[in-house]
């Protein structure tokens, strides 16, 4: 009887304070690494910008038929004569 109740508490001690080491022990957290900020100097002058460039011209609409030859529309198609 005795060697029972001693296999017990045996048993108990090892779920009561083993169980919550081994569970802890299945987690481990993700490493994350977060690097600092670039160094700004905010002495130095900001680099010129690129100078602007002349707008491109636009081209005529699609919509429009050719003056050279006739022809008419059909919904949105043009169709020549």
């Amino acid at each position: 009887m005795t060697t029972n109740a001693a296999r017990f508490a045996a048993g108990l001690a090892l779920i009561a304070f083993g169980a919550p080491i081994s569970a802890l022990g299945q987690f481990v957290p993700p490493v994350i690494i977060v690097p600092p900020p670039a160094q700004q100097y905010y002495g130095a002058p900001k680099p010129a910008s690129e100078p602007s460039r002349p707008a491109r011209p636009k081209p005529p609409p699609p919509d429009t038929p050719p003056t050279t030859r006739g022809g008419h529309y059909e919904g949105r198609t043009y169709v020549p004569d």
